[in-house]
Order: C-alpha cells, then sequence, then structure tokens
C-alpha cells in the first residue's frame, strides 16, 4: 500500500503505519468485492473528548451488512467504537484540525473456502468544518436494482460500483453528483447520500425498500422535524414528484443537508421546510436547543479515567 496515503489508520486491533498494511490479491475481498463499510463523523470537544456522531447506529449497520454478506467479525460494538476513537484521535492530534471522517471496513482477507474472521480496518480523515455548499444534481440513466439483487439496504462496496460510475457519468457532464432511480422508476437515492424532497409544504424521502441505504442522518432531521412542526414522511417518490420539487437536498453524514439547485436541466427552488431542517441541524451540532436528539458515543480525554460505563460513555447532544 502507498506511503503517500493520507489519513490515519486502525488494523485488527492496533494503529498501523499504511505501507504496512496490504490485502492479498487472491483474497474475497480483491476477487469478489467482499467488503461491508460505514462512514461516520468524529470531532474533538472542547475538553478534549473525542464524539462519534450516531457511532452505536453505524457500528450496528456496519454488523448487519456484514451478517447479511456472511462476513464474520471477530469484533464487538464496544471494541469497533474504541477502535474508531482511537483512529479519529490520533488523526486529529496529528493535524490539528477538528473533525474527522471515519470509515471501518471489514473484509473477506482470505479466500471464500479458508474463511475465517474477516480483517476489520479503521481509517481516519481529518476535514475542514464548515458548512458545505450546494449540488448540481443528473439523474442517472443507471437504475438501483431490484430487492432481490443486492440488496441496497446493505453498504457493501460492491453496491458501490453504480456509484463510481454514475457520478463519472455526472461530472464529465458537468455536474457534481447523480441521482438514482429505482428498477420501477421512482427515486432512490443519490449517489451517496439520502435525498429530501420537499413538495407542496411537505419534506418526504423514500423509505429503504424502494431502494435507498436506511440513513443514519435522515434519523436524527426525522426526530428534529417532529420538535419544529415540519411534516416528515417516508413515502414512494414518483419521478414526477422529484421534477417539481419545491426543494431538494441531500442527507449525510458530513454534509449534513446539502441543497440540490438544479436537476438536469431543471432549476430547483430552495425548499423552506428543508432550509428550517437544515438550520436547526447545524444549530444542534454546535449544542443548540435541538442538541439532546443527537446521540454521541463519547470517549474521555487522553490520560482521563473512564467513568465505569465500559468501553465507551454515552451522552446525549
Amino acid at each position: 500500500m502507498s506511503a503517500k496515503q493520507n489519513g490515519t489508520v486502525w488494523v485488527d486491533g492496533a494503529l498501523r503505519a499504511w505501507q504496512s498494511v496490504s490485502v492479498p490479491l487472491m483474497s474475497d475481498a480483491v476477487l469478489r468485492s467482499v467488503a461491508v463499510f460505514e462512514g461516520m463523523r468524529a470531532d474533538m470537544a472542547e475538553d478534549g473528548r473525542v464524539r462519534l456522531l450516531s457511532g452505536s447506529a453505524h457500528v450496528e449497520r456496519l454488523l448487519h451488512s456484514a451478517r447479511v454478506l456472511r462476513i464474520p467479525l471477530r469484533y464487538g460494538v464496544g471494541e469497533i467504537l474504541e477502535g474508531a476513537a482511537t483512529v479519529a484521535r490520533a488523526e486529529l492530534d496529528s493535524t490539528g484540525k477538528r473533525v474527522a471522517y471515519v470509515r471501518p471496513m471489514a473484509l473477506g482477507a482470505a479466500l471464500t473456502e479458508d474463511s475465517g474472521p474477516c480483517s476489520l480496518s479503521i481509517a481516519a480523515f481529518a476535514q475542514e468544518d464548515r458548512a458545505p455548499g450546494t449540488v448540481r444534481m443528473q439523474i442517472s440513466s443507471l437504475r438501483r436494482p431490484a430487492p432481490d439483487s443486492l440488496p441496497s439496504q446493505v453498504k457493501a462496496v460492491a453496491n458501490y460500483q453504480l456509484t463510481r460510475l454514475a457520478r463519472i457519468t455526472a461530472q464529465a457532464a458537468g455536474y457534481d453528483d447523480a441521482i438514482f432511480l429505482n428498477h420501477e422508476g421512482r427515486l432512490a437515492e443519490a449517489a451517496g447520500a439520502a435525498v429530501l424532497v420537499e413538495r407542496q409544504g411537505r419534506v418526504f424521502t423514500p423509505p429503504d425498500w424502494e431502494g435507498a441505504l436506511s440513513s443514519i442522518t435522515v434519523d436524527v432531521i426525522e426526530r428534529i422535524a417532529a420538535e419544529v412542526n415540519v411534516p416528515f414522511t417516508r413515502e414512494p417518490v414518483p419521478l414526477s414528484t422529484l421534477l417539481s420539487a419545491d426543494g431538494i437536498a441531500l442527507a449525510g453524514t458530513l454534509a449534513d443537508l446539502v441543497d440540490a439547485t438544479c436537476l438536469d436541466d431543471l432549476a430547483v427552488p430552495a425548499g423552506p421546510g428543508i432550509a428550517t431542517l437544515r438550520r436547526h441541524y447545524r444549530e444542534a451540532m454546535s449544542g443548540g436547543e435541538f442538541a439532546p436528539l443527537l446521540d454521541f458515543t463519547s470517549f474521555p480525554a487522553a490520560g482521563t479515567r473512564r467513568d465505569g460505563q465500559g468501553l465507551s460513555g454515552r451522552s446525549r447532544g
């Protein structure tokens, strides 16, 4: 593996140098894309704690994905969270940044017939802590496959071949990202995020059986919507509704809510309901009124004794 790889990596229990990490070419990970992953946000609090936003939910989804693809993992939720906090702290300490993107990945480092516990790597990449801009979207000609193929509810590397191809095509045409329809022509999700649609005073998003990965960020947005009286539902979204939307936004781990300003050749207005949810979400991330609706897994500052809550102390807000 190239020594020029950025970020910090933890592999199978310890921090490692990137150049010491390798995956056999004749392994399930390389030959058959046997790998599942997650992406979570870590930040360094003022008191030195490392906080993982919705950490437990992300790790539980990783374990779900691994189970569906028959990838044996020898680590539990607490151990994975501990590893994520360790690598996030190392990355933030070395870069002086406050926010990192943390990516746990479980992969089959052997052949199926030799299968044992898989390898677990967790990488952390420092990020600039700033509000994202807007995006221009293209509706991809590729479709999310039917649910009787590889399920979209599994965050598997194999599922992201479509993402890669759709983004290459969209960016070549002058767009920033792509939106997928499902096998029946309704909205599924964007190439790397959930999609919220606003129409006639309501905000809605497709349920996961429509071909969307179940979004942990959307779960948080839904809780905020209930508090601020923005009507929010999960329902199928026909193409005609998407094309006539009063607002479209992408919801993701680092991006929170990003407005789409155009969809193919159509200008998309800024939805007032989406704007309200974005404002409250960002304020909550900074300790605002709805901070208790967020779920952080917190790890004490370096050198501080733990408080008896096991591998990680849970905090709300």
